[in-house]
């Protein structure tokens, strides 16, 4: 009921616009939709969907990929320049990578749907866009009242300079401190969130942990640690171009398809990266990442980042279950990683971990526990999901005998095995 009332106050201001040639497609999303409090529009070609807005105020599109005359891509291409606070989805049919990245960087699109779509997926994804959207409005509006606070502050008179003065340093730090911020969240939720929920923040965040402290035992200057650690939070920047499917099973169990699939995050990530020309050695590491380390062909010095992104990489990959289906501790990764000794990695970065095994005491994700072995009282330390990443229940849920029972009922009926992580007393 909560919900309910949340979506009432949050989304009943605001319009989708939803894009294609295909009525059916579009009869569908309205029957999707028809439930919701946010309006729905719908167009049948792009240039239809551009007359609709320049009349309406719309949040968020959803275009198809292929349609005549204009497609969703160049239609996208448009809404970013006519009207760059619309959040932007495309569904596709397409399953080569080359589409993937054209819209994506042609249209500017925060989200990539295939089709045929998950209802749930789609929901989910349009609730999220709406809600960067509220965000973004929120930081506009604040914004705005800031600078009228400064527009007030140059018109005073003389004898309150005093105070002025220090608003005025108040003001500025709340700008710098917020600015800092806003490039932070934004980073971390445009790669890692708002374009796939497969992909995991605090996975890219313990990458970039661990390869920072490596590379300074092994003697990197200031500027290469800095990159190593930025590659690390980019890491699976490749992966926006993969199935969910991919993203979420181990590697070991993948199939040789599903293999040569994962592998093409590479091409992906050197297609998104190439227009930022700063980030040069930071692609060069991405890209090259899933090489043997005798065929690297790259500069002597990035050789050496890249060997030591790979170590990082794969231990956070086995303490998170996603080479093995299982977490593994410290030991057993050490022995894992020791088996690539010479070939997937380099013998003098695991002698690094070897002698300094404290510096990953850290970046081990917290191993969750199954519903049998819950117990009234517990507290749960993060936000627990479904596998189409719907809320189940909120970090700082006090488990009681009636949430547990339910927990293991939704596991019987939807055949699916929940890891929960609980706060440690």
């Amino acid at each position: 009921m909560l919900e309910k009332e949340h979506e009432l106050d949050v989304y009943s201001d605001m319009t989708i616009l939803c894009v294609d040639d295909e009525t059916s497609i579009l009869k569908s999303l309205q029957r999707l939709f028809h439930r919701k409090t946010y309006r729905v529009l719908i167009a049948q070609s792009a240039e239809q969907a551009l007359l609709i807005m320049q009349s309406e105020s719309v949040n968020l599109i959803i275009s198809d990929m292929r349609m005549p005359q204009m497609n969703g891509a160049e239609l996208l291409q448009q809404v970013a320049k006519l009207h760059p606070e619309i959040y932007r989805i495309i569904l596709s049919g397409y399953t080569d990578f080359e589409s993937t990245v054209a819209a994506i960087n042609l249209g500017k699109t925060h989200r990539f749907i295939n089709k045929p779509w998950n209802n749930n997926e789609l929901l989910s994804a349009v609730e999220e866009g709406l809600e960067k959207v509220l965000l973004t409005q929120e930081n506009v509006r604040l914004k705005l009242i800031v600078e009228q606070k400064n527009a007030q502050l140059k018109v005073w008179n003389q004898e309150l300079e005093d105070k002025v003065s220090l608003r005025t340093k108040q003001i500025h730090k709340s700008l710098r401190i917020n600015e800092r911020n806003n490039k932070a969240s934004d980073k971390m939720l445009f790669n890692f969130i708002a374009i796939n929920p497969n992909l995991n923040g605090n996975f890219a965040r313990n990458v970039a942990r661990l390869a920072g402290r490596l590379a300074d035992k092994l003697g990197l200057d200031k500027q290469e640690i800095n990159d190593i650690r930025l590659a690390g939070l980019l890491i699976e920047i490749g992966m926006l171009a993969l199935e969910s499917s991919i993203c979420s099973t181990p590697y070991t169990l993948l199939n040789y398809e599903q293999k040569k699939e994962f592998l093409l995050q590479s091409a992906v990530a050197k297609q998104i990266l190439s227009p930022a020309q700063h980030l040069n050695n930071v692609r060069n590491m991405i890209v090259h990442q899933y090489q043997l380390i005798n065929e690297l062909s790259l500069p002597e010095e990035l050789k050496k980042s890249v060997k030591i992104l790979m170590v990082a990489r794969d231990y956070c990959r086995f303490a998170s279950g996603r080479i093995l289906p299982e977490n593994l501790d410290h030991i057993h990764i050490r022995i894992e990683l020791s088996k690539g000794n010479g070939t997937k990695y380099a013998e003098e970065v695991l002698n690094v971990l070897k002698d300094h095994p404290e510096l990953a005491d850290d970046v081990i994700l917290e191993r969750g526990i199954t519903t049998q072995q819950l117990k009234p009282d517990m507290l749960l330390k993060y936000n627990l999901y479904t596998s189409n990443h719907l809320l189940i229940l909120a970090e700082g849920h006090e488990f009681t005998q009636s949430s547990i029972d339910n927990l293991i009922e939704y596991e019987k009926n939807q055949k699916q095995v929940l890891s929960v992580v609980i706060e440690i007393p």
